[in-house]
Order: C-alpha cells, then sequence, then structure tokens
C-alpha cells in the first residue's frame, strides 16, 4: 500500500484523533439533529446548521486549522512542532470518515429507524399484521417500556432492562456498517494508482486541508489575497450573527424565493426555485473547473425546462414524468461505468498482480490481495447478515451491488471535479429495484429489510467513501505512508460509529426524540422508510417501464456526454452537472455556481492562468473565513444552549 517516508499515524495522531472524534461527532450531532430548531433553519437562518450536507465538512475544516495554529505556536514557543503536518493530515481524514458516518444521511437516520414502527404501530396503520412479523427483534429495538423514555426523554439510557434492548442491535449495526466502509476503503486501494497516478484527477476538495497545512500553496496565511477573503466572509458572518440575536439589525443575506411569480403554465411547473448566495459556495464554485461550474447551472435550468415541456404536452406530474430522479441515477451509473471502462487496462494489470503473473511490484500485489480478501470477505458478512436477517440472495446481491455502484459514482465525482454536494435523494437500490421489477413480485421480508437499509440510503451527501480516496490522495501527494493512512480510516470509521450511536441514544433518553429539540427529523426519518413501506404492502405494483426506460436514457445520455468531452476539446457540457442538476443541494447552490462561473472565466480570459492562480487564496479564504466564523457561532449555541446564525442552513 506504499512506502511513504511520513508515517501520518503515529501514536499521537491516534491519542489526538480519538479524543477528538467523539467531541466533533458531539458537535455535529448537536448542530444537526438536537439544535433546538431542527427543520426551521431555512427560514430563520438559526438553529440547525448542516455541515455534514457538504462535499467538505466545515467543522472538520475548523479543527484542522486549529491543530495548524496550535502546532505553529508549538513550533514558535518551544522550536519544535507539537503535532506534524501530516498528523494533522492524517487526522483530517479521521475526522472526516467519523463525521460522514455520523452525518444526516447515516447514523441520524439509523438510530430513529430502529424503534419507530413499534412505537408508532396503531390499529388504523396495520403495521403490526403487514410487517411485525419480518422485522428482525436483533436489528429492531421492540419493547415499548424501553422506547418510553427515548421518544419522551427525562430518562437515562444507563439501566440494565434499556442497555439489554439496546446493545444486540447497535452492535450488529455496527458491524454492517464497518463491513460496508472496508469495503469501500479496500475498492480505492485498488483504484487509487488509476485515478491518482495514471488519469492524476484533481481532486479539489482535498487541496484545502492541504493549503491549511502547507502541504498545498505555501505561506496561504501570509497571503494579501487570502486575508482579503477571509475577512468578507467573516465579516459577513459576524455581522449577520449579530444580527440574529438583535433583530432590529436586517440580516445580510441573499435569498429569493421564485416560485411564487410564476403561477400560470408552464411556468408554474418548474417547482421551488431558489436564488441564494454563500461566500463559501463562491470559493469552492471558483476552485472546481470552469465546465462543470457551468454545467450544474446549465443542467439545473436543463432539469426545469423538462418540466416545463411536460406541462406543455399534458404530461407534467403524469406517472412521474419526466423521471428527472430516474435520468440522475442513469447518470450516476453511467459515470462508474465510464470510470471502469477508461481503466480497464489498469484492472486487468491488479488481476494479473493478484494471481501472480506479474511480479514488478510486489508491494502492490500483496495490498491488492489484501484488498480483494477484505471485499470477499466483507461480501460474504454481508450475505451472510442479509440472509439471517430474513433477505433473498438474488436481493441482497441485486440491492448491494446497485449501493456500491452508486458509491464508486460519487467517489469519481468528488475526485474529478470536487463538485461541493451530492444528493440523489428518492433513488436508492430500493427504489431502483421496485421500479424495475415492481413490488409485487417482492417478498414482504425483503421489502421490510430495504426499508430497515433506508437507514444508509436516505441520500448520499455525507458518503464516507469518497473522503477515504482524498486521504490516499493526500498520502500519495505529501508522502505519507498509505498503509497508515488506510489504517487511519478503519480507526475513524470505527470510532465514529460507537461515538454517534452511543451520544444520539443517550441525548434521546435525556431529552427525548420526539421533543421539539429533535422531533422534526427523528420523526421524519422514522416515518418515511416505514411510509414508503406500507404503500408499497397495500398498493402492489408492477414494472415501471417508463422509468426504467428513462433510467436507460441518462445512462446514454451520460455516455454520449463523457464520449464528446473525449473527442471534442471545445464542449463544454460535464455530465456530472447532469446528474447533479436535480439535486435538492443544487437548489441551493446554483447561484453561487453560476456567480463563481462568472468571475473564472472573466479571470481566465482577461488575466489568463497566471492571474487565476493568484486569485485562488481569496476565494479559499472565501470558504475559510465563513467556515471558521460559522463554527465559531455554532460552538456558542452549544455552550449556551441555544440558537445562534446558521450559514449552512438547509
Amino acid at each position: 500500500m506504499g512506502n511513504g517516508k511520513k508515517l501520518g499515524l503515529t501514536k499521537r495522531a491516534i491519542l489526538i484523533g480519538s479524543i477528538l472524534i467523539p467531541i466533533s461527532t458531539y458537535w455535529v450531532l448537536r448542530m444537526e439533529i438536537m439544535s433546538g430548531n431542527v427543520g426551521g433553519g431555512g427560514s430563520s437562518f438559526g438553529g440547525a446548521q448542516y455541515t455534514t450536507c457538504l462535499s467538505i465538512f466545515f467543522n472538520v475544516v475548523f479543527i484542522t486549522i486549529a491543530l495548524t495554529l496550535i502546532s505553529n505556536l508549538g513550533r514558535r514557543l518551544f522550536a519544535k512542532s507539537l503535532l506534524n503536518e501530516d498528523e494533522i493530515l492524517t487526522i483530517y481524514i479521521m475526522l472526516s470518515i467519523s463525521t460522514g458516518v455520523a452525518g444526516t444521511d447515516m447514523i441520524q437516520v439509523l438510530i430513529p429507524i430502529l424503534g419507530h414502527a413499534f412505537w408508532f404501530a396503531t390499529p388504523e396503520n396495520e403495521w403490526e399484521s403487514l410487517f411485525f412479523p419480518y422485522l428482525p427483534r436483533w436489528l429492531t429495538v421492540s419493547d415499548k417500556a424501553v422506547l418510553k423514555g427515548f421518544y419522551e426523554g427525562q430518562s437515562t439510557l444507563y439501566n440494565i432492562e434499556n442497555i439489554k434492548a439496546w446493545i444486540v442491535p447497535l452492535a450488529s449495526w455496527s458491524l454492517l456498517l464497518m463491513t460496508l466502509l472496508l469495503i469501500m476503503f479496500c475498492t480505492n486501494i485498488i483504484i487509487k494508482r488509476q485515478w491518482i497516478e495514471r488519469e492524476r484527477l484533481s481532486y479539489p476538495i482535498a487541496q484545502i486541508p492541504m493549503s491549511i497545512t502547507g502541504s498545498e500553496g505555501k505561506g496561504l496565511f501570509k497571503d494579501k489575497m487570502f486575508w482579503i477573503g477571509f475577512a468578507i466572509a467573516s465579516s459577513i458572518d459576524i455581522y449577520n450573527g449579530i444580527a440574529y440575536l438583535l433583530p432590529t439589525f436586517p440580516l445580510f443575506v441573499v435569498k429569493y424565493e421564485l416560485s411564487y411569480l410564476f403561477t400560470s403554465k408552464p411556468w408554474n411547473s418548474m417547482g421551488w426555485t431558489i436564488v441564494a448566495f454563500f461566500p463559501f459556495a463562491v470559493g469552492l464554485g471558483y476552485l472546481i473547473p470552469i465546465d462543470l461550474a457551468f454545467s450544474c447551472w446549465f443542467f439545473f435550468f436543463f432539469s426545469k425546462v423538462q418540466r416545463m415541456i411536460a406541462s406543455v404536452i399534458g404530461l407534467h406530474g403524469f406517472a412521474g414524468f419526466p423521471f428527472i430522479r430516474e435520468q440522475s441515477f442513469g447518470a450516476y451509473i453511467g459515470i462508474c461505468f465510464f470510470a471502469v471502462f477508461i481503466g480497464r487496462k489498469h484492472f486487468k494489470n491488479v488481476l494479473q498482480l493478484i494471481f501472480g503473473k506479474n511480479d514488478v511490484n510486489i508491494s502492490d500485489a500483496k495490498s491488492y490481495r489484501l484488498s480483494i480478501l477484505g471485499i470477499i470477505g466483507g461480501w460474504l458478512f454481508i450475505i451472510a447478515f442479509s440472509l439471517y436477517a430474513g433477505m433473498s440472495f438474488w436481493a441482497i446481491m441485486s440491492f448491494f451491488g446497485i449501493y456500491f455502484l452508486l458509491a464508486l459514482g460519487i467517489t469519481r465525482m468528488r475526485a474529478e471535479l470536487g463538485v461541493p454536494a451530492h444528493d440523489l435523494h428518492a433513488m436508492d437500490p430500493s427504489v431502483v429495484i421496485t421500479t424495475a421489477i415492481g413490488t409485487r413480485h417482492i417478498r414482504p421480508n425483503n421489502l421490510t429489510m430495504f426499508a430497515l437499509f433506508y437507514s444508509f440510503n436516505r441520500a448520499y451527501r455525507s458518503h464516507p467513501m469518497p473522503h477515504s480516496l482524498e486521504g490516499f490522495k493526500i498520502a500519495h501527494q505529501i508522502g505519507i505512508n498509505e498503509s497508515r493512512m488506510f489504517l487511519a480510516t478503519i480507526l475513524g470509521g470505527f470510532i465514529g460509529i460507537i461515538s454517534a450511536m452511543w451520544i444520539l441514544v443517550d441525548g434521546f433518553y435525556r431529552l427525548g426524540a420526539l421533543a421539539k429539540i429533535s422531533g422534526y427529523a427523528v420523526s421524519a426519518f422514522g416515518r418515511e422508510p416505514f411510509d414508503r413501506l406500507q404503500n408499497w404492502v397495500f398498493y402492489p405494483s408492477t414494472t415501471n417501464y417508463p422509468a426504467v426506460a428513462f433510467m436507460g436514457i441518462g445512462f446514454v445520455f451520460t455516455i454520449l456526454l463523457l464520449t464528446l468531452r473525449t473527442r471534442l476539446i471545445w464542449w463544454n457540457l460535464h455530465p456530472l452537472g447532469y446528474a447533479l442538476g436535480d439535486d435538492y443541494s443544487m437548489q441551493w447552490l446554483w447561484a453561487s455556481l453560476m456567480l463563481s462561473w462568472v468571475i473564472k472565466r472573466t479571470v481566465l480570459k482577461y488575466g489568463g492562468v497566471r492571474l487565476y492562480r493568484k486569485t485562488i487564496p481569496l476565494f479559499v479564504g472565501l470558504i475559510l473565513g465563513e467556515f471558521v466564523v460559522g463554527s465559531f457561532w455554532g460552538i456558542i449555541g452549544i455552550i449556551l444552549n441555544k440558537p445562534m446564525y446558521a450559514f449552512k442552513y438547509w
């Protein structure tokens, strides 16, 4: 796995990372699901603040800056760094992995699901007869006496009955989540040489932590342009934080809802449309390739135009037409397929190394063999786990096959172009399978497990696989030992899973999962999969041929766009924009990305690459300025236990 000179994962890095992960996880969970105003941030700009809905987590960036400053201070006072650059970056990756698994689309969804069906079952919804027999008791919490304290609060996790009820389900889910991480991280070992060394993908997200520590862009904190950008963003957030506390001051926020302006056909078919500008998003947009920034907002409007055309011809909303979500799924799979296709020579070499037909690089052969063993072992565990839970073999292979294809597609997006966010709401493997073959032909035990697996498939914003590959990119860039980086990702995932589960369950027993402090998210996260399961059972469906066709159209259109990019230098439309165009996050980001595109295009046109490179610190300053001050407001809110201004309120 590499023989880098820098260790990265040293004893003190393990110690500091292990201490910081629970602290960071508590911070994230308090901001996102135990904020005191969950679900209200979009209108009040306060309370909930969602770091894990972005590709880069601002809590982790804040901690990385703090560690860098402390290390530099130690160098000045004691002539010795308290932490080396490689140790800080290794801790950054550990924190990124742990934050990802604790995110809005993973453990925050898992915990509310575990007892929801049993607590909310009524004679009217008929859940008890519909799917209780298929809910594995070792994966759920069914005792209402135990759940009473969880939902109502003013109780404690720490009595023998509660611990006995939760320990087996939490341990079982921990093993499954760790197995998923193992498979994804082992896959990254196999693809990293192709994507990092041969294709030389840019990894824009990974450049930010390296800029902070000095690995990339030496002297960032000495650059005047950086401090200008930092001052602009931080001043806006300082003022907005004060204005939030003093309502007589107006907030300096650019946010306009446009939907109410379009009330007649076909304009009213565009759906929810918002114009919003965020300094950090403008900064992130400036770092990504110009064709991606253009493609994101172009395909955002392309999805709106499709809806308007459907309205004109009288098909808008008919059976889901024009199937925008299905097109996005096809695009994700197309991106994954194309990445595998162009790397086919590398994968052939990997197979030769594994089977000893090519002994040019013995160390690579060993790492590949271990990775394949990890992947095979992980799949065997998933199959045994799911069979024991009552699933059919075909359902297991179909569900997790699609899941890992999506994971690979998301990782490719991040590695190639550093997209600021990636959602794919409501197009998880269970939706794809039920769309393709219909619920009428799927046994209730499989549908029930699909509902439980919603816990890590609600959306894919905080997906851990891209962070792992970015860790390998950092390791390759600055010479960190890659074997130790792999161990760091595994350690970060393990501690992160345990920390998030413990903090959430403990917090809900104290605060009440349905109390004002967290009721919105907990209720929604638990309700969504079981409402969907109820509909699947109540209203059996057959194959949705139009939806499947549009998945195919999305796939073919993506391959066409990718082919045109490889053949035509002037072609500006990137398929990643097509995949992301209708994402929930893109509703908030498109305007900032358009502004970034205009600025970057102007700079390149009149100042060339040289001026662009000189201005990069300005836009990194916008990112870090908002992340630092926004993090401070979040910390103050936790300390005072009251809502504060949230710059990332969606």
